[in-house]
């Protein structure tokens, strides 16, 4: 059986996007894994797969281990551009396990609502309660360490706010804050510098994918967070190592503008 797909990246962050047999994909870690690789698949940060319920689309997120990621901002917006421009949809409704998103299109960029904002311990969650704003990890050394704080915009997120990120050896420090026993589900990682009330600079280590170029739900918990404590405003300019992304808070909604591109499509055996 041949099954379509498309191949696409928002600010460096790539990924599979599928809505053929879906179904029968999403049961096999092994399938999934094998596609996310780099050498014997397609290769990507994640695979997506889009269902349509009714007059909505239901999206699913696996990591490139197989494990399940409850959001993806820069994702959402590579489905949205899938949706309206390669299947001709208008306004389409897509949903997430927790969150309802809608999109558009603003000149070259897509923005989309990636969804509400945490910092409940029970719901990001962690294994004790815990000052999520004010994190304390005595045992890992983090250079120029400010604060570090975390939150939850359906997946877990951990936000180290640092002088400089170039003293950061994102893969000494990284695994150990992913895997840290305080997170119950592990947490994706943002390492931020704090340029101006405007402008920050972030890094990311992902729980089941590592380093990658840009995590849409973590700029997003990013932001909130920073805004929160008081660090920057309600819109801020996000960048990445290769793109620039574009938040803006609206009570504990945060929208996420950036780029979306379709790299190529194509069909895979199985």
């Amino acid at each position: 059986m041949r099954i379509p797909f498309i191949k696409a990246q928002g600010a460096g962050n790539d990924f599979v996007i599928i809505d053929k047999n879906v179904d029968n994909i999403g049961k096999s870690k092994k399938l999934i894994k094998t596609l996310c690789n780099r050498k014997m698949g397609i290769g990507c940060d994640q695979l997506i797969l889009i269902k349509k319920n009714g007059n909505s689309y239901h999206v699913k997120f696996y990591n490139s281990d197989g494990s399940i990621a409850n959001n993806c901002g820069n994702g959402l917006r590579c489905v949205y551009k899938y949706l309206t421009e390669i299947k001709g949809i208008k306004n389409p409704t897509i949903k997430t396990k927790s969150f309802t998103h809608l999109g558009k299109k603003i000149q070259d960029l897509y923005q989309i609502n990636v969804g509400n904002v945490s910092t409940d311990w029970k719901k990001i969650p962690l294994l004790l309660n815990k000052d999520t704003q004010n994190l304390k990890f005595p045992n890992i050394q983090i250079p120029g360490l400010i604060k570090i704080m975390s939150a939850s915009i359906g997946n877990p997120h951990c936000i180290v706010l640092v002088k400089n990120l170039n003293q950061i050896t994102i893969e000494e420090i990284g695994p150990k804050l992913v895997s840290h026993k305080i997170f119950k589900n592990q947490a994706n990682v943002t390492f931020v510098q704090k340029i101006s009330s405007t402008n920050i600079k972030v890094l990311f280590w992902e729980r089941g994918a590592g380093h990658t170029l840009a995590c849409g739900s973590g700029i997003c918990a990013t932001a909130y967070t920073l805004y929160l404590n008081n660090f920057t405003k309600e819109s801020i300019q996000i960048k990445t190592e290769c793109s620039d992304l574009y938040t803006s808070i609206e009570n504990k909604t945060v929208s996420l503008t950036g780029p979306a591109e379709i790299i190529f499509q194509g069909k895979f055996l199985i």
